[in-house]
């Protein structure tokens, strides 16, 4: 007989019937969520920013929207990344919080709905006292409440599905973790289970959904009476858009929880699964906006007064351009400075290119550490280029100007990738912590998914950040000069080009550079401290000497790069001197991603064993080719 348990992990099988499909599947519900964040994302900007909009309806609608950002955020990044990676293993905690999750979501766009139609009740059955019932205070508190209510309910849903044992099998027929799927893989009686999810659902589906009922039967009877054929068809028209979100979300979700549970219809209830939590979101934004005539018109005039103003006072401060001084001052070296930094790029990306390779093909370099290696030599790649083209650039053409969105552009992409070098070096002392402090736990810990996840997370975390810090600086009035005096568009030079008070702007670039300088760095530190107190418990000297040469180069790296970059982005503005700015910088974008292949090849065994193994690979074939 098979032993109930709880499995550490489970696989969700998600589309793998059909492996041919996955790219193309991915970039369908790639292009779905992005569609659904900037509709929805859109509809909470305008009826915040547009006066006419600020009506208890349109309050409800831009929480829905949230709502609906929120319900699927919880499937579809993961389903991406399934669908990504080709995998679908999910832990078993991972999978109760998303199950928990959804489910509360889910529970607040019912209520939220039943609120919704509670309001247009009150607009049309009641317009002489809506105001006074419909009060700001009262909207806040059913929102709050349509959150609030189905969390204890879904927590304990979500209890009691999985204490449930699961002895058949692990794997999971459905594309995220949902109640039905899991109770095809529980054995024993679970009927008592089956009852309390119906009970749930009927008070969490069709309590709300019997509301909404209650409430169009009175408007339907509402409307009707009204003398006019246009107060009619004006008084539905507010009506429709909620009418036909409710129609479509309630209808494939009854369906769904309250059909009759059969292993027959599995594919079908993925469909209905992904009708009301991916496509049904998507519909939303266009049935409120295109059936809404307030709506289309603050979309029009957010365009016309936001746009068109901005770009015409853009226009009017004349300030279409930046130029960048770089090494001006010194005209007469231009050209030996030219040559030398194309030698040095040229140096970079042949050196980092060659520990990419041999970190992919030698199977004895197949480990975390040289996976964060190559990562992080194809980080510095991308780091040079930011920076190097455009100075060889300006260096070959004797002229600096750059446009404000290429300024900008340039300025985001070397604050993100210089935030992910931050977070990657901080990775990369996690991994030798582990691997000497914890070495019989080494594969476990720092397994492929741990070390993907690291690295994604390094790209990843800075993204949105850098995002707003780039916005918060190019909002700022630049009335003193358009002359840069740097070589590329960086924080310090451009806030010293800003009139005004720049005080917010300058705690902003301290907070930034605290998150994603220093907190890595003291990450770091405290990785060495316990990595070094380890170390010094070793008896021989040779065993200290080897732990110790495995950390030597990453320690290096760290000490150049974070003396640097945090000498330049955190001391006072006062203190910073053009000619001091310019050097340090020269040394932490160009000259430290250029040492960085030579220290960490010359003071490692492995690699300088893989590349003379592919010299000897290659040596012969050169010979052939002689030949």
């Amino acid at each position: 007989s098979v032993t109930p348990s709880l499995p550490l992990e489970f696989i969700l099988l998600g589309f793998s019937d059909t492996p041919k499909l996955h790219w193309f599947l991915f970039g369908i519900f790639l292009f779905i969520y992005i569609i659904i964040l900037l509709g929805n994302g859109i509809i909470i900007l305008i009826t915040r920013v547009e006066p006419t909009l600020q009506t208890p309806m349109y309050f409800f609608i831009s929480n829905f929207s949230f709502v609906e950002i929120c319900y699927v955020s919880v499937t579809l990044p993961r389903m991406l990344m399934d669908l990504f990676t080709l995998k679908g293993t999910i832990s078993f905690f991972a999978c109760a919080t998303q199950l928990c999750i959804f489910l509360i979501v889910g529970a607040a766009e019912c209520f939220l709905l039943a609120v919704m139609a509670y309001d247009r009740y009150v607009a049309i059955c009641h317009p002489l006292h809506y105001s006074v019932v419909m009060s700001h205070k009262v909207c806040t508190q059913l929102v709050v409440g349509c959150w609030v209510i189905g969390m204890p309910i879904q927590v304990g849903q979500t209890y009691q599905i999985l204490s449930l044992p699961f002895c058949e099998t692990n794997r999971i027929n459905h594309f995220f973790c949902d109640i039905l799927p899991l109770l095809k893989l529980a054995c024993g009686n679970i009927f008592v289970n089956e009852i309390v999810v119906f009970l749930f659902t009927v008070l969490i589906v069709t309590v709300p959904f019997l509301l909404i009922l209650a409430s169009y039967v009175r408007i339907i009877s509402t409307i009707f009476k009204l003398p006019s054929n246009t107060g009619r068809s004006k008084a539905f028209s507010t009506c429709s858009s909620h009418l036909i979100v409710v129609i479509l979300f309630y209808g494939s979700g009854c369906i769904t929880y309250l059909k009759p549970k059969s292993n027959k219809y599995e594919e079908a209830d993925k469909l209905f699964s992904l009708f009301y939590t991916i496509l049904t979101p998507v519909f939303n934004p266009l049935i409120y906006s295109l059936r809404n005539k307030d709506v289309t018109g603050a979309l029009k005039k957010l365009f016309t007064r936001s746009l068109l103003r901005g770009f015409m006072r853009f226009m009017s401060d004349k300030m279409i351009e930046f130029i960048l001084l770089g090494f001006s001052d010194i005209p007469s070296l231009q050209w030996m400075l030219f040559i030398m930094f194309l030698f040095m790029y040229l140096t970079i990306l042949m050196c980092n290119s060659i520990i990419i390779l041999l970190a992919k093909s030698d199977p004895t370099l197949q480990t975390p550490m040289y996976f964060f290696l190559s990562n992080f030599s194809f980080l510095e790649i991308c780091y040079v280029t930011a920076t190097i083209p455009r100075m060889l650039m300006d260096l070959y053409t004797l002229k600096g100007n750059i446009s404000v969105l290429a300024c900008a552009t340039q300025m985001y992409f070397v604050l993100m990738l210089g935030g992910t070098e931050c977070l990657l070096l901080a990775a990369m002392a996690y991994d030798r912590y582990v691997a000497i402090c914890k070495p019989l736990q080494y594969a476990l810990l720092m397994n492929d998914k741990v070390c993907l996840h690291l690295v994604a997370a390094s790209w990843i975390s800075g993204i949105p950040v850098e995002i707003g810090q780039t916005y918060q600086i190019f909002s700022l009035d630049f009335c003193a000069s358009n002359r840069i005096d740097h070589f590329f568009c960086d924080i310090p030079p451009l806030l010293k080009l800003a009139c005004g008070d720049t005080f917010v702007n300058t705690v902003a670039v301290y907070v930034v550079a605290v998150l994603f300088v220093m907190v890595p760095f003291l990450l770091i530190i405290v990785s060495y401290v316990k990595i070094i107190c380890n170390i010094m418990k070793l008896s021989s000297a040779k065993g200290r000497a080897k732990a110790f040469s495995t950390c030597s180069s990453h320690l290096i790296v760290v000490v150049l790069f974070y003396g640097t970059a945090s000498i330049t982005y955190l001391q006072p503005k006062q203190n910073q001197s053009e000619g001091m700015g310019k050097l340090l910088s020269l040394f932490y974008t160009i000259l430290i991603p250029a040492l960085n292949p030579i220290i960490y090849t010359l003071r490692n065994k492995d690699i300088m064993m893989s590349l003379s193994k592919l010299k000897n690979k290659l040596s012969p074939w050169q010979f052939v080719q002689l030949n």
